[in-house]
């Protein structure tokens, strides 16, 4: 039985949430958190270097000297590599596409894989009636540095926090908090989860439902191997 600790808004632990065995136990796999994470990070890549080749400079219509009789080297055109002004050889390209496609099963796969891993290792936790009538910064950095058990602001990353709604006044409550990131938990990848030393997500219930449509092929795939492999 795989438990997350579920805490109240004040930071005093409420008690705990069952998480599913065929999402939160699956075994670690390097290949595959690779080969998802470095696509994500290619996808959110975008192409800016650029440098003009020899075709895109300007000038160079006419040869800068004859080709014999001056003692000098023999150049057809001053937009070549070798001067200085030329075009650049093998240089990056705005038009470079660094797009890769990723699997969907993979993509899920890998997104529990390291939801696994991080329940393993106790990083994993729930809040429920998280609410405030305005933003408060001081407020919610008190309930992370009781939830996290280490201050926001002496370390980085201490902690995601996951939003199952839209709460405005919640954002911008945790927006100036250092070392705390926020994120919508449909928006939230592998990338994500994996970069996160501490989960928390806010909304036991919708939560667990949520993952639990966005798992469904991943827990199939499970029962008809005929269990759930655990691993570290």
């Amino acid at each position: 039985m795989i438990e997350a600790p579920l805490y109240k808004q004040d930071g005093s632990k409420k008690g705990t949430v069952q998480l599913p065995e065929s999402l939160f136990a699956l075994a670690w796999s390097d290949a595959l958190v690779h080969q998802v994470v470095t696509g994500i990070a290619s996808n959110q890549r975008s192409a800016t270097a650029h440098a003009k080749m020899r075709a895109a400079v300007q000038g160079g219509g006419r040869k800068p000297w004859r080709q014999k009789g001056t003692g000098r080297a023999r150049h057809g055109s001053i937009r070549s590599p070798l001067w200085v002004g030329g075009g650049v050889t093998f240089g990056p390209s705005k038009d470079k596409n660094y797009t890769k496609s990723i699997n969907k099963k993979a993509r899920v796969k890998a997104f529990f894989t390291v939801l696994s891993q991080k329940a393993r290792a106790d990083a994993i936790a729930f809040i429920d009636d998280l609410t405030v009538e305005k933003p408060s910064t001081k407020a919610m950095a008190t309930c992370i540095e009781k939830v996290c058990g280490e201050s926001a602001d002496k370390r980085k990353n201490v902690c995601t926090v996951v939003f199952s709604e839209r709460d405005e006044a919640l954002r911008k409550s945790f927006a100036n908090i250092s070392g705390v990131d926020t994120v919508a938990l449909e928006a939230f990848n592998t990338q994500d989860a994996l970069r996160a030393r501490k989960i928390l997500f806010v909304g036991s219930e919708k939560t667990i439902d949520y993952l639990q449509d966005r798992g469904s092929a991943v827990g199939k795939q499970a029962q008809q191997q005929g269990g759930v492999p655990i691993g570290v």
